[in-house]
């Protein structure tokens, strides 16, 4: 039997489709003639910087301003996710990248929420929203990312996260922002360690978070290792994405299988199924041909995911025993 995979760290502006590019496309007159869209949508391979990296989310950021394009998209996602027997996903966007033309928050949220059950269906498959504040945004913005999951937090929206620019902003300043939603309950993950210092990643799990995004500078630290081993933190971590953006230098330098070997709970993700011109498969192909993982490793690994996934605890042990018997069961 596959595989029964996850995907924690997923964005959604990030893995649009070909075909939900030119329908959003012409809906709002952006001229494709001539233009490769993969191009435009996907990083290639000559990617330098994870700045770079980020400029491929300039078309689905014009793309996605309306509440039926985020529906689409969130729909169209969830069914390729879907598809392809994933059994979790959690999937992240900032809402406030989608109020340029007038709309609010809750209309954006709830418009997600709306794709993502459409998506679902009646599938076994899970799954979560998480919402971003920005490194680069207002901390007006932030805070009223953070107001609106606390709203919706059990009605689609499962946690929160912080995306962008790792160190345009130091981790230090979102101190305040995290510790509050610690207090209030709201599960976090934060994106730390991607290209920035490991100090970013000490300062996270200090906040609170029990996951962390990337978190590839953890291997600069001992220290910062036997924290996560210790408290055991869940690293969400992305490798074809990681290559690209230059947090690491080449596939035999990643640190996941350092990191896994370490007694470390690590995860392998998408990150961006668009821009990063991926899939869960691929990265699973990556990582066991150059890294030496062994299909009993992927299967430890997508247990790690189930067990740090922002789930409601019946819900997860639930889940976590379907991955069991599908997996663990010899007869």
């Amino acid at each position: 039997m596959k595989l029964l995979e996850t995907d924690l760290h997923l964005h959604l502006d990030g893995s649009l489709s070909v075909e939900v590019v030119k329908e959003l496309a012409g809906q709002i007159g952006y001229d494709l003639e001539g233009r490769d869209i993969k191009k435009l949508i996907s990083v290639g391979e000559n990617c330098e910087s994870l700045v770079e990296y980020l400029k491929c989310f300039d078309l689905p950021g014009q793309l996605l301003q309306t509440e039926e394009a985020l529906e689409l998209a969130a729909r169209d996602l969830t069914q390729r996710l879907v598809s392809q027997g994933l059994i979790l996903t959690e999937i992240r966007f900032a809402p406030q990248l989608h109020m340029k033309k007038g709309l609010t928050g809750q209309q954006v949220v709830e418009a997600v929420i709306r794709g993502v059950n459409q998506g679902v269906g009646n599938s076994p498959m899970k799954a979560g929203l998480l919402l971003c504040a920005m490194v680069n945004g207002p901390d007006k913005g932030n805070d009223e990312t953070f107001d609106l999951a606390a709203s919706y937090l059990g009605k689609g929206v499962v946690g929160v996260d912080i995306a962008g620019p790792e160190g345009l902003i130091p981790m230090s300043h979102f101190e305040t922002l995290f510790k509050g939603a610690d207090r209030k309950g709201i599960p976090f993950t934060i994106h730390a360690g991607e290209t920035g210092d490991f100090e970013n990643i000490v300062k996270a799990v200090h906040y609170g978070a029990r996951r962390i995004g990337h978190g590839c500078a953890a291997i600069q630290s001992e220290a910062c290792m036997d924290l996560l081993k210790r408290e055991n933190i869940t690293l969400e971590m992305c490798v074809i994405s990681n290559l690209q953006t230059r947090a690491v230098p080449s596939i035999k330098d990643h640190p996941l299988k350092a990191f896994y070997d370490r007694g470390i709970r690590v995860t392998y993700n998408t990150d961006n199924m668009a821009v990063s011109d991926t899939s869960l498969e691929k990265e699973a192909e990556l990582i066991q041909k150059h890294l030496g993982f062994l299909p009993e490793d992927l299967v430890k690994m997508n247990r790690y995911a189930l067990e740090a996934a922002f789930l409601e605890k019946a819900e997860k042990e639930k889940i976590i025993a379907f991955f069991d018997k599908n997996n663990y069961n010899e007869s």
